[in-house]
């Protein structure tokens, strides 16, 4: 155990980012949650983003069609019509807090 305050206040910082970014136990255990990896993440974050298509797909450094199938793909996994109610149902779901 230290009490030196930078070492405290360092560990602290790195806990409460945790802790923001985690995910209720119950949600992470849902059945009915939707698994989506690091690289459908990253869609989700460019889509919220408002980034175009071409500059999301460049950004993430795949093709234009990739990238439009990767979306489509989400909209499926989130059960989604559109790609508004993708990321409200990715933030109903506690997908968007990393």
């Amino acid at each position: 155990m230290s009490a030196e305050p930078a070492l405290v206040s360092g560990a602290y910082a790195l806990f409460e980012a945790a802790w923001e970014k985690a995910t209720e136990l119950a949600a992470f255990f849902d059945p009915d949650r939707p698994r989506i990896d690091a690289r459908a993440r990253e869609v989700l974050y460019a889509l919220g983003s408002g980034m175009t298509d071409v500059t999301a797909s460049r950004e993430l450094g795949m093709s234009l069609r990739t990238y439009r199938r990767r979306v489509a793909e989400l909209l499926v996994a989130l059960d989604a019509g559109s790609r508004f109610q993708a990321g409200v149902r990715a933030g109903e779901l506690g997908l968007t807090r990393g």
